[in-house]
């Protein structure tokens, strides 16, 4: 089917399926040369509905329909009719062939089809040697013809027959009911889940593979087995994750008042798997990079990674499985709630500063640029033409931050009350955002949050700019906030928008002190609409939230003896843009960093200096139209020349010996210090060339390194000391922490040219490295070395050949390639290089597609924005060749293309040129899709 012919959906179309489906037998007997697949539902037609055909989801081209029953008669042809559309075949049963008064029928559906031939990855495949599935979001079409739509809800039964010595595993969703041996060396094992679901949450597994197994007792004393399955060489890396899915566990019972609802929980690991993980109900299947890790084989990111990811699709089990999405319009209502869900837990687990600030830093990096592109879309889309393409950061990042301002508005007590509804009021059902909302509002009657809906109709990232007047004669301070909402593709650019409830968490600084002023009570609020409001923070004398429910609203302090420094969007408390007017000078910044008691806001304070001081640096060096990039020694003047430079790193000096004396949270310290990125400051210039904002960014980070080496080669030797007398590697907050510091030094001492061309520290440290966070800190620096070619490609070649056979960690050397920059003819010529060793790359492999494919294409500036559009034409090129056998895969990484809005002429010129190309080449309707709304 053409992509042309791809047609939109449309959230106002909605209409619930015409009949239920009581349950379904799901028969698979798994064969080497094909599958063959039985199912038998259940149905009745809804009373409003009797006399309507009966419609099924399904994929001609990929299976073969061998027979088609209603209550075991065959159904003729003249009474069953595919009806192609799109890129799917649907199959329209008349109502002639179905009960006239509108009784229960039987549907029995026999498909057969070939798994090992299955390269999308959706559906059942093939693994490794292993069958496995992927059903969301339209995968199940690829098993059977069936209602495959989140809204239609079913118990299932499912058995499965295959051969026992290659296939000794056989897992399938709920209780395991029965298993046999069969004739011919098969056997069969039959699941039950009790709880009804729709297909999307299907799953099975039927493999060779080893198993982890352990227990946990639930709050009333139920015990649930628990087991992760691995191919046998991985089995001892589960470890972690087995012990984070029990910390889950326990967390979401103590803060959620959660309880697992079965007996059994089971995780499976595999290699070749499109997205991170999947909360199939009770068999999560899990992309194998956030399973499996051990000190030497995984980073302390890597850790967090898996710790956080294990608890998301844990926590599905309540939101996303027994409450659901009614329609995939509603995909946020799932996702949102449980990456906020899987934050708090994270937070709970270590530093709850760090987490919110990393979380907000790649808000800010990906999803504020996803906003600012033809790509923006609400936290609730209004129409799509394939649901894969709106697996979104704004679906997942954004709608956690809408979850949270919920949470902000609230607080604790009241967003437990509004879960504690909604999960009473909706268990077992299909529902909407609307649905949520209204549980959380009668939960708390008197809390008026009704314009936070507003959020989940309308795209783009608001600016709240604030205004602030300080009044010494009436001891007053004035803070006016007003919000401005940008235009977006999805209103057709000039639809005004309305006022959205923003909470914006504010303090007050005493100038003198530098303490928190007591701001719980006398403010004042006058807005045109009178409707917003401030709160104080319970057991925080020294915040208020300012409720922004109008336009605009002025919200003023008495008693305020002194200018204070104001402290706004504490803990980011809400996802805009903040301009304060007049600007915070160099001088109130640095006592923000210095004395604000929100972990936040000084982080901010540094990020925002670091920021306003490379953007000046790049606006003196460069402006739209020059065809020449500034010399390096010039980006270095301008930045040491700022007014600002020597107060900040001084401030920054402090900052590293706090550090080395560990009276300050080092793991803050690593994040207070990485400062902007090309990416971030891209946003804030547009249009720009990348080159010249790359050229200012290397530089800042040089000059710094340069400025500060002596207190970062001794914060250095002090964190390096402290590990070789640690002994065992823990993932504690403690040691991360430490090993955090000790990598962010590590690479500024690279940036700086620490060692000259052997880089003897840096060389010896990728050798000697007790770990895996150690060695990959140390090639990260190397990498990052301006003469060091000789040792970083010495240290490469040990790392890659000690771990070529690990597909895991081979990706972790595939994304340092895809992000060197420094060395070689060019920045491409190693990643084709790369690409052409069979032994070290597969794009067939969708995780090493994504890390060096996508690592070069977001993190390597300035390969992927050559100024002759190679690096443009590389990634077209990759982008139609995985299209063409994996097109879930490559609309994942077209993502580069849709943003190049944020650049210079001639390379949008040359991006446009290649989307054009794509588009000619017939892509997917995944494909079709990004690139006409990314051109319109």
């Amino acid at each position: 089917m053409a992509s042309s012919e791809v047609t939109e959906i449309h959230l106002k179309d909605y209409a619930a399926y015409p009949y239920d489906v009581e349950n379904v037998t799901l028969e698979f007997d798994l064969e080497e040369e094909f599958t063959v697949v039985t199912a038998t539902s259940v149905m009745r037609a809804k009373p409003s509905s009797i006399g309507a055909p009966l419609v099924l989801d399904g994929r001609q081209s990929f299976m073969e329909l061998l027979a088609i029953y209603i209550d075991d008669k065959p159904v003729p042809s003249r009474l069953c009719a595919f009806n192609p559309n799109a890129e799917d075949t649907r199959l329209v049963v008349d109502s002639a062939a179905l009960p006239a008064d509108g009784a229960k029928f039987t549907l029995g559906v026999v498909t057969k089809f070939k798994p090992q031939d299955n390269l999308e990855l959706s559906g059942l495949y093939k693994s490794s040697g292993n069958f496995c599935t992927q059903c969301e979001a339209e995968g199940f079409r690829l098993i059977t013809y069936y209602p495959d739509r989140p809204d239609v809800m079913s118990v299932f039964t499912t058995k499965i027959r295959a051969d026992k010595t290659k296939y000794p595993v056989l897992l399938s969703n709920g209780n395991l009911v029965g298993s046999c041996d069969l004739a011919g060396g098969r056997h069969m094992a039959v699941w039950v889940d009790p709880w009804r679901k729709p297909c999307y949450l299907f799953a099975l597994v039927a493999g060779d593979l080893a198993v982890v197994e352990s227990a946990f007792t639930t709050c009333t004393g139920k015990t649930v087995d628990l087991r992760i399955y691995a191919e046998q060489k991985n089995i001892s890396r589960c470890d972690f994750a087995m012990e984070s899915l029990k910390r889950a566990m326990k967390w979401d019972e103590e803060r959620f008042g959660l309880e697992y609802d079965l007996d059994l929980f089971n995780i499976v690991a595999v290699d070749d798997f499109n997205m991170g993980a999947m909360e199939n109900k009770s068999l999560n299947l899990f992309n194998s990079r956030l399973v499996l890790a051990t000190a030497d084989s995984a980073t302390d990111a890597a850790f967090a990674r898996i710790e956080g990811v294990i608890g998301h699709e844990y926590f599905h089990n309540w939101t996303g499985n027994r409450v659901t999405c009614r329609d995939w319009f509603q995909l946020s209502l799932k996702e949102g709630l449980t990456v906020f869900r899987d934050q708090e837990f994270s937070s709970d687990m270590g530093s709850r500063s760090v987490k919110r600030i990393g979380d907000v830093r790649y808000l800010r990096d990906a999803q504020f640029a996803e906003d600012a592109s033809p790509m923006a879309h609400p936290v609730r889309p209004a129409s799509y033409m394939k649901i894969d393409n709106f697996y979104t950061l704004t679906v997942y990042e954004k709608g956690a931050e809408v979850i949270r301002m919920y949470h902000t508005l609230l607080g604790e007590e009241g967003f437990r009350k509004g879960t504690d509804l909604y999960f009473e009021r909706h268990d077992g059902q299909a529902v909407t955002t609307d649905d949520f909302f209204q549980a959380m509002s009668d939960a708390n009657p008197g809390c008026d949050i009704g314009k936070l809906k507003n959020w989940y109709s309308q795209a783009g990232t608001p600016t709240v700019t604030c205004e602030r007047v300080y009044d010494a004669g009436a001891k007053t301070y004035s803070l006016t906030l007003t919000q401005v909402l940008p235009k977006t593709p999805d209103t057709g650019g000039d639809q005004p928008k309305v006022a959205q409830l923003i909470p914006v968490k504010v303090g007050l600084v005493d100038a003198k002190t530098g303490k928190d002023m007591d701001v719980s009570g006398n403010v004042s609020v006058t807005s045109a609409g009178s409707t917003s409001t401030c709160v104080p923070v319970p057991g925080d004398a020294g915040s208020v939230v300012l409720r922004l429910n109008d336009m605009s609203a002025t919200f003023t302090f008495a008693g305020v003896e002194s200018e204070p420094v104001p402290s706004v969007l504490r803990g980011f408390s809400a996802p805009v843009k903040l301009a304060v007017t007049p600007a915070l000078t160099a001088d109130e910044l640095l006592f923000q960093l210095a004395h604000d008691s929100d972990p936040f806001n000084r982080w901010e304070a540094a990020q925002k200096m670091a920021r306003e001081i490379m953007c000046r640096a790049i606006r003196s060096t460069w402006h739209e139209g020059k065809t020449e990039l500034a010399s390096d020694d010039d980006a270095a003047e301008a930045i040491v020349a700022d007014t600002a430079w020597g107060k900040f790193v001084d401030a920054c000096k402090g900052i590293f010996r706090d550090a080395a004396s560990d009276v300050v949270d080092r793991a803050w310290v690593e994040e207070a210090l990485s400062f902007p990125g090309v990416g971030s400051l891209v946003q804030e210039l547009k249009p720009v060339d990348p080159l010249a904002v790359h050229k200012v960014v290397k530089q800042f980070s040089k000059r710094f390194a340069l400025a500060c080496s002596d207190e970062i080669e001794a914060c250095y030797a002090t964190c390096k000391a402290e590990a070789a007398a640690s002994g065992e590697y823990l993932v504690d907050e403690t040691q991360t922490a430490r090993r955090s510091l000790m990598g962010y030094c590590m690479a500024l001492m690279g940036a700086a040219g620490h060692g000259g061309e052997d880089a003897s520290e840096l060389a010896a440290a990728a050798k000697t490295a007790r770990n895996m966070t150690e060695t990959v800190a140390a090639l990260g620096a190397l990498n990052r070395h301006p003469t060091a070619k000789s040792a970083r490609d010495a240290a490469f070649d040990a790392f890659k050949q000690k771990w070529r056979d690990d597909n895991n960690v081979i990706c972790t050397y595939l994304s340092l390639v895809a992000g060197n920059s420094g060395y070689g003819a060019s920045p491409l010529t190693e990643v084709k290089a790369t690409m052409a060793d069979e032994s070290m790359y597969s794009h067939k492999i969708p995780n090493k597609f994504y890390s060096l494919i996508g690592g070069f294409a977001r993190g390597n500036t300035p390969g992927f924005h050559a100024a002759d559009g190679s690096g443009y034409v590389f990634l077209a090129d990759c982008l139609l060749a995985m299209d063409k056998t994996n097109a879930i895969a490559a609309s994942r990484l077209a993502k580069p293309f849709t943003e190049w809005r944020l650049y210079d002429a001639p390379r949008q010129a040359l991006m446009k040129g290649e989307m054009h190309r794509i588009l000619k080449a017939e892509p997917s309707p995944n494909m079709f899709e990004i690139m006409t709304k990314s051109l319109a």
